[in-house]
């Protein structure tokens, strides 16, 4: 087994220098302003970081092995119930973004995804589903100024980069130089 991490750490280590030769050829810009290719180089290190870690880690064995030694199937232990609960949960928010608006769907999303993990209880569920997303709504919309579609929510106005149309602020994609 450790033979083979091995070997799948260095094609990973070789797909991450790719990723970052190509990313780094995109331009990275600055930390202020990302050009097209920084969070691709960013996510090639974290992949030849990983890869590394995994190399070292076949070396010294750090894995149990007892469960190498012992039959037990792969899959035993995953609850597909909550599997396809989660995927639901997650199409539903790709489809009802545009119409509920970030704010309201987010936290919708935020309190299903807790509440189909581990027991908690529904007033912790809802504090933390609003808190998250505020937070990255504060983050993202009011900072970094990105727009999001407003959905039902009476504030619509184009003040913390929520503009009057859904995804109007999104440049168009073009593949022209």
């Amino acid at each position: 087994m450790e033979r083979y991490d091995r070997f799948i750490s260095v094609v990973w280590v070789v797909l991450g220098i790719g990723q970052c030769v190509e990313s780094w050829a995109l331009g990275l810009g600055s930390v202020t302003e990302p050009g097209t290719g920084f969070m691709p180089f960013i996510m090639g290190i974290g992949m030849i970081v990983l890869a590394i870690a995994l190399f070292i880690e076949s070396f010294w064995g750090w894995r149990k092995k007892e469960s190498l030694s012992k039959n037990i199937p792969l899959w035993r232990d995953v609850h597909w119930t909550r599997v396809v609960y989660i995927t639901i949960i997650m199409l539903a928010y790709a489809v009802f973004l545009p119409r509920l608006g970030y704010l309201l769907d987010t936290f919708l999303l935020m309190v299903f995804l807790l509440k189909s993990g581990e027991p908690i209880g529904w007033p912790t569920a809802v504090i933390v589903g609003a808190l998250t997303s505020g937070f990255s709504y504060l983050l993202f919309g009011v900072w970094l100024n990105v727009s999001f579609p407003p959905g039902i929510l009476p504030f619509r106005g184009s003040k913390h980069g929520i503009a009057d149309q859904p995804f109007s602020r999104i440049p168009s994609l073009s593949f022209s130089h």
